[in-house]
């Protein structure tokens, strides 16, 4: 699964159902961090280093407002549950950690 933030500034899910990687793919060109913030507001927010995005499970659940499939809402906990050891999600919160990747 892919978040891209794309050269108009703009978040983008690609290969939602992907689930053995979670990524964000900022496409746009020197963009600051307080912009890919703004394009990720109510749906991401950025680890303290600046790092990594954490992502809240419900706004990937409902991407653009549209909830995702029952199915694909059962593969995407099953994922979670996978990487919940590893740390890449937050038991307070529940948000999913990304790995960010500029291109």
């Amino acid at each position: 699964m892919i978040i891209a933030i794309t050269v108009a500034g703009t978040p983008e899910l690609r290969d939602p159902d992907d689930f053995k990687g979670f990524k964000v793919v900022i496409e746009k060109p020197n963009i600051p961090d307080n912009e890919v913030e703004a394009a990720l507001h109510g749906i991401a927010y950025f680890d303290a280093e600046h790092l990594h995005l954490w992502f809240h499970q419900d706004a990937l659940k409902n991407w653009g407002g549209k909830p995702q499939a029952a199915e694909w809402v059962s593969s995407f906990d099953a994922m979670l549950e996978k990487v919940k050891k590893y740390g890449f999600v937050d038991e307070a919160t529940g948000s999913v950690r990304a790995h960010i990747e500029r291109v």
